[in-house]
């Protein structure tokens, strides 16, 4: 009625039955040894999380809201190659790139009602502004053509004696560049503020690339471009220092970081391989203890027509389930754990009145699967020698013993 492979798939499902219910047999013995493993697994799971947390929460930090996507191209030398039009087609027209900006860059001063303020001015085109994503506080960026709108920062904002942004919203502002271009010619021209932007790392303010090409100035100071991924930014870095031009990124940032975390976390998971020796030896010992009680009992079994496969895979499905549910529970428990510990901590701070929340663990999918997959490795690594065992009993052996 059945086929042979049919039988076989009901004798694999007979066996899983059977390794399930000697293992809910000594329900303590099991329980202890499932405890051992959600503790090893759990505190290894927790502290690699807890690692790769920190290290998203440092890169956060300190690459902030610039893409990694992103290369800042500059000149390594003025003499050899220039960032003007030519340059910026040819980069534009490389593979991957699917943004592109230029800017120049002036010392220059404001004056309004009387006061004047030193301030470095940055024209820029939209592509630039775009990819700079900078952070406004009030109004809006400056377009491509709007020859009267600037942008300011808030160290201008205060310099200006303005309380607040929206303050600053639609007054008229002087700047002064005292030398622009090759011909170091004096730019003089009245803007209308439109924006505010966050940043107060110094008297900063941006107004359109094309009014400043027009006054003069020739070649960028610097060319932002945006690469499609990761990957094909890392291969522009190569084609444009062929080039001869110099790149700076937060790839760079962002590799020096990994590589600090991964002694870190090489370290944590060493420190969580300790609970995990624990486990193994658990296991061991129980598999082996069961496979003593149940010589008579594998015996019996061979001399029925049982085959020594069948005894292999019978020891092999109780280790199986012992490491998948112990994983799968240790997994749960290190994750309820440290959401609990970032909640408290994400408390505490805002007690202190720190408004920004934070995420010290990380859930990744391949670290959910890793986990799950190491263990049941381990389990089958553990479980060689008693399987080996049972598959080798001589009935006529196991049957003689009490």
């Amino acid at each position: 009625m059945s086929s042979k492979n049919e039988f076989k798939l009901v004798k694999r499902r007979v066996l899983m039955f059977m390794a399930w219910r000697n293992l809910t047999h000594k329900k303590m013995r099991s329980f202890l040894t499932l405890f051992g493993i959600v503790i090893g697994i759990g505190g290894i799971y927790f502290l690699i999380s807890l690692g790769l947390g920190i290290q998203q929460l440092v890169t956060d930090r300190v690459v902030g809201g610039e893409s990694v996507k992103s290369i800042d191209v500059t000149t390594a030398n003025e003499k050899n190659i220039s960032l003007d039009s030519d340059t910026y087609t040819k980069l534009k027209n490389l593979p991957h790139v699917i943004g592109i900006g230029g800017m120049y860059s002036f010392a220059g001063l404001v004056n309004l009602r009387g006061s004047s303020v030193d301030a470095v001015v940055y024209g820029a085109n939209d592509s630039y502004l775009k990819m700079l994503d900078l952070k406004l506080l009030s109004g809006s960026l400056i377009k491509t053509g709007s020859d009267n709108d600037i942008l300011i920062n808030q160290s201008v904002l205060r310099s200006l004696d303005y309380k607040k942004p929206e303050d600053a919203i639609g007054k008229k502002i002087t700047l002064i560049i005292p030398s622009l271009g090759v011909e170091e010619v004096q730019f003089k021209k009245e803007f209308t503020i439109v924006g505010v932007s966050a940043d107060q790392s110094g008297a900063e303010l941006y107004v359109a690339s094309d009014i400043l090409m027009a006054a003069g100035a020739e070649n960028f100071n610097q060319i932002r471009i945006e690469a499609s991924d990761v990957d094909g930014a890392r291969s522009l870095r190569s084609q444009i220092k062929a080039l001869g031009l110099t790149t700076t990124s937060p790839i760079d940032t962002v590799d020096q970081i990994d590589q600090v975390f991964k002694f870190f976390n090489l370290i944590l998971a060493s420190f969580g391989a300790i609970g995990m020796i624990v486990a193994i030896l658990g296991m061991f010992n129980t598999i082996t203890i069961s496979l003593l009680e149940r010589t008579r009992e594998i015996g019996l079994m061979v001399a029925l027509g049982g085959r020594d496969t069948d005894m292999r895979m019978l020891i092999i499905f109780e280790a199986t389930l012992l490491s998948f549910i112990g994983s799968i529970l240790g997994i749960l428990s290190a994750t309820i754990f440290g959401q609990l510990i970032n909640l408290g901590l994400n408390l505490f701070a805002r007690s202190r009145g720190v408004t920004e929340g934070f995420q010290l663990f990380a859930t990744t999918w391949w670290l959910v699967l890793g986990t799950i997959g190491f263990m049941m490795l381990v389990g089958l690594v553990v479980v060689f020698i008693p399987a080996r065992q049972a598959a080798r009993l001589n009935p006529i052996d196991a049957l003689r013993r009490e």
